[in-house]
């Protein structure tokens, strides 16, 4: 009979233990996306097809930098299968007919992601550099 009556109370004990363990981990989300939300500043150096180059520190919320870039309307794109590709920097358009592009570097360090994927670091440097040729 001391068995039966140990089951509903171990069932009791686990399901309070499960509720716990939910709700501790939705109050650890909020956390975590309270700490996303933090402002960052960013600069960005553009340079144009002459050479002139331009900063612009950006105070930013975002958590990559083609939505930061875009909510400054410092950039202009096309949606394409592998996220945004940048024709305008600036107010520049690229020229696809003398092969330009837009070059996106990190403190002078090639960038290996699409601007839509490239996290935006706080005091991080990032550049855009008009350049010719494929």
């Amino acid at each position: 009979m001391q068995k039966k009556r140990q089951k509903p109370a171990l069932v009791l004990m686990l399901a309070l233990l499960t509720v716990a363990v939910i709700l501790g981990g939705c109050s650890e989300t909020e956390s975590s996306s309270t700490e996303e939300k933090e402002a960052k500043t960013i600069t960005l150096t553009v340079v144009h097809e002459d050479g002139a180059s331009k900063d612009f520190s950006i105070e930013t919320e975002q958590k990559m930098l083609g939505a930061a870039l875009l909510d400054e309307k410092l950039i202009e794109g096309d949606e394409g299968e592998f996220g945004l590709f940048v024709t305008s920097v600036d107010g520049e358009a690229a020229d696809s007919g003398k092969q330009q592009w837009w070059c996106l570097t990190k403190g002078g360090e090639a960038v290996t992601t699409g601007v839509d994927s490239t996290p935006v670091e706080d005091g991080a440097q990032y550049e855009f550099t008009l350049t010719t040729g494929y």
